[in-house]
Order: C-alpha cells, then structure tokens, then sequence
C-alpha cells in the first residue's frame, strides 16, 4: 500500500487508523477486516480493532453480514463531526484558561514581591523564554530597542517570531536608539520589520533595553553591557506599569522611521531618502555615511540638495518643514533636540537586537 503522510492526526485519527481509513476511501465499496488487513500487512486481530475504533469515530459503517464488512463513511460529513468536536473540546480548554488566569492573577495578588519578578539566566532559556512570549502574544509587543547586541543564530529566530505575530494581527512597535543606525547591515534588517507592518521609531540616548508583551508581561536585561547575564521577567505589578509608562513616553517623543518617506515625485532618490530618514532621527554625517556605506562628502551633498529643496537653512528647519511636507514623522522637531551622541562612539554590531 502506498505509503502517505498522516493528515488527520489533529482530530485524534492517528496514522495506522488513517491508513485503514484512507484504503476504504481508495476501494469505493465493503471490505471485510481480513480483506483491509491482507491488503495493508496489518495482523487480523489489529484490523479488526482500528475498524472497530473508526466505526466508533463515525468513519466508518458496519454491515450486519457475517462476517461483518465496513465501508468508508464520506469523508466530508465524517470530518467535519470530528472537526466540529475538537472544537468543542478547545472551547472547553479555553474557558479553564480564563479560570485558571483568574487564579493566578488572585495569586499574584497575595503573592509577595519574588512572585511577581522572575530571574531567567543562560543564553538559551533567556532566547527560548522570549520566542514563547512572541508566540503567546494577541495584541501588542512593544520593544526599546539599544546597543549593545550579540550575533547569534537566534536573531533569525527572533525576527521570524516577531514577522510571524505580525501576519497574525499582532501590533509590534519598537523605538530603536539612533546609534544603531551606524551599520548598514542593521538598518537593511529594521527596513525588512518596517515592510512586513512593524512600526518603528527613533531616538537618541535611550534609557534601557525593554520589551512588553500585552502589557502583561516585561522582559528586561539584567546588566545593558553584559547580555549573557540573563534578564528580569516582570509580571502584572506596579513595576510592569512603571515599565510600560516609560515605553509610552519614549514612544511619543521618538521620531517615527519609513522607509520610502517621501515620494518619487519630489525628486528624491533612494539615498536621499534614506538621508533624509537619518537626518531627521538626529545623525550626524559621519554616521549616516556610514549607515549606507557611502562617503561623508556624498552625505552632505543630499544633505544640501535636501535643505536647497525644503528652503531650509539649518538641519533643525530642514526636518521641520520636512515634518509638515510629510516626508518623515509628525515627531522629527522632537527629535532633533533630544538625540545628543557623540560621533566617534563605539560601532555596533551589524546585526539585529536579540532578546538578552
């Protein structure tokens, strides 16, 4: 018998059953559980029992010969009653999820302050702890985001997590320290999250690494300089709402990020869009030519031609008139004054932020 990969197994049909399941399909009429055993290499005894237990899943139907034939129930109508009671059954299993979160939020309640603080250390659980609040998330993850990072083979992890909540619906927004900015390779990878619908913003001097998952649960670094060290996962509390507070007013003073912020009509090229991107997010030439891997020399000539067509006379003007022109976000004026970075500060590694 032509051997296939079980399909059914998510509605408590598993293989062997299927298999027996699937020949009756293929042979269109009655069968006999010696017949179903001889043509499949199942024992006798064993095709009587899987018949038996289909007959009892509603795949099958028995005849009242002797010996008894089965044939095979039509696929559509048999499925969908084991669909419609797995569903019943996942319903019931979500309702105990909503008593058994009523129990813990009472428990966190009376619970001191160790319960609502847990300390997960060693790279791999600190990364295999984030990726399952990714895929835990409904409604929102929020980041700040900051140097230092770690290249590791978990970054992709990470970014096909936070890709994978977004198609589902979830809202990801991250604010990211201008500095990064100082690697091309950094900047392609936060234009690829901005294209598959993360919201990104920018701003200088950023406080700490944060992430917040449903405004149920943070996720923070223990030391900023030494990922390795583990993070702290804060639960519902008056330091969560600290946490989330100051994502909230991080957020609205940054300077949103787009990719293309101004259209092709206004004579902009890529480059000088991205410059104008840069700019406006409060770097400096030296960093921005090294963002895009191009020349101080070629920087300031966008530059010029960005001030020359926006009439600005100062970088400060260029990104308010860009602001009202809609070429980067409402936000830039903001921007401008708060990023304070020293240009010669250390590069950082050309890769994306990963969790610790």
């Amino acid at each position: 018998m032509r051997q296939v990969n079980p399909r059914l197994g998510t509605v408590g049909v598993n293989p062997m059953r299927e298999r027996i399941y699937r020949h009756l399909v293929q042979q269109g009429q009655a069968r006999t559980a010696s017949e179903v055993a001889d043509a499949t290499g199942t024992t006798h005894r064993a095709s009587r029992e899987i018949l038996h237990a289909l007959e009892g899943q509603g795949l099958v139907t028995r005849s009242a010969t002797n010996p008894p034939s089965y044939t095979a129930s039509p696929p559509e109508l048999a499925l969908e009653a084991l669909i419609a009671q797995r569903d019943k059954e996942l319903a019931q299993v979500r309702l105990f999820a909503k008593e058994l979160q009523v129990e813990f939020r009472e428990a966190a309640e009376h619970s001191g302050a160790a319960d609502l603080v847990e300390v997960v250390v060693g790279r791999e659980r600190v990364v295999r702890h984030y990726l399952h609040l990714f895929g835990a998330a409904k409604h929102e993850v929020a980041a700040l985001t900051k140097p230092p990072y770690v290249a590791a083979p978990e970054t992709l992890d990470v970014l096909d997590a936070e890709h994978a909540s977004i198609r589902r619906g979830v809202r990801c927004r991250s604010v990211y320290d201008s500095e990064l900015f100082d690697e091309a390779g950094t900047l392609r990878l936060v234009e690829q999250s901005i294209d598959m619908g993360e919201e990104v913003r920018s701003m200088g001097g950023l406080p700490m690494k944060l992430a917040v998952f449903d405004q149920q649960v943070g996720f923070v670094p223990l030391k900023l300089n030494q990922p390795e060290a583990g993070v702290l996962v804060v639960h519902p509390s008056p330091l969560l709402d600290a946490l989330i507070a100051l994502f909230d007013g991080v957020w609205a003073r940054a300077v949103p990020l787009r990719p293309n912020p101004a259209p092709s009509t206004d004579g902009q090229d890529d480059r000088a869009r991205r410059v104008l991107m840069l700019m406006s997010a409060g770097l400096k030439d030296e960093s921005i030519a090294r963002a895009l891997r191009t020349s101080r020399r070629t920087v300031q000539k966008h530059v010029t031609q960005l001030m020359s067509m926006l009439g600005a006379r100062t970088r400060f003007q260029a990104a308010l008139l860009a602001r009202e022109r809609g070429w980067v976000g409402a936000e830039a004026a903001s921007m401008s004054r708060a990023v304070r970075r020293e240009p010669d500060s250390p590069r950082t590694a050309d890769c994306r932020a990963t969790p610790s």
